[in-house]
């Protein structure tokens, strides 16, 4: 499977990465905004592995890099170096736009999407969540651009036919790192982020006329006893969650 993965230097897009190159016939294509060097040693010497240096927003830099592969993996997370306000907003809005432009101009036919829990922040901790309930995002612009980003993609695949599946993510962690502070309802441990997202590729409806099947959205969380957001439809897709972070404190 040949496979391009934006926002590649990020810790998550690193983890999808790695999770994907442990399959030998997996191709891999990887997009940031740095050089090679910011990667993990054992991706950055990966024989099946080629590094793109090129900001999402630049259609010079992604044209190319859709071209002859089968999935788009768009994490979502920003570049290396920090942005403005508005270089947030132009790489979630235009640069989400140019990217799955690109993807369908290339023949791609699947497309995974970042996006976030924290458009569900308003709702009492009590309250189970799940992917019918309307997202209310706080104003925060990084919160904000992720939603764009997802409403970008949800307009792509009413008008073309393409799989676009979102990834509603948790606060990325690591579980033993957390260790004993108080329990957040919203942590995922980010190897079981990249493993939902290694699921995610295998959904496939392009060939559907309606477009309803080609668009899905996922809740992406911690499998924890009395949880704020419902994991059925994510197993449904084959999202299997290890880490409970039963070590922390309720």
């Amino acid at each position: 499977m040949r496979v391009l993965v934006t926002g590649a230097a990020s810790a998550l897009g690193q983890e999808i990465a790695a999770a994907l190159a442990a399959d030998e016939n997996a191709q891999l294509r990887l997009l940031d905004d740095c050089t090679v060097q910011r990667l993990r040693p054992e991706l950055s010497r990966g024989q099946n592995v080629e590094w793109v240096a090129g900001r999402l927003t630049d259609l010079d830099a992604v044209w190319p890099a859709v071209r002859n592969v089968e999935v788009v993996v768009h994490t979502g997370e920003p570049p290396p170096a920090p942005e403005s306000a508005e270089a947030l907003l132009d790489r979630a809005t235009r640069g989400t736009h140019g990217l799955l432009q690109a993807a369908v101009e290339a023949g791609v036919k699947r497309f995974v999407y970042g996006s976030t829990l924290e458009v569900f922040g308003a709702y009492p901790d009590a309250v189970y969540v799940t992917e019918y309930h309307k997202p209310l995002p706080p104003p925060e612009l990084a919160v904000l651009a992720r939603y764009l980003g997802e409403i970008t993609c949800r307009e792509f695949a009413r008008d073309y036919p393409i799989t676009v599946t979102a990834l509603r993510l948790g606060k990325l962690v690591r579980e033993e790192e957390v260790a004993g502070r108080e329990r957040d309802l919203m942590w995922v441990d980010i190897r079981d982020a990249a493993q939902a997202f290694c699921a995610a590729l295998a959904r496939d409806a392009s060939a559907s006329l309606d477009w309803v099947p080609r668009w899905a959205v996922y809740h992406i969380a911690a499998p924890i006893a009395h949880p704020k957001f419902l994991l059925d439809r994510a197993k449904s897709m084959g999202y299997r969650p290890q880490r409970e972070f039963r070590g922390g404190a309720s």
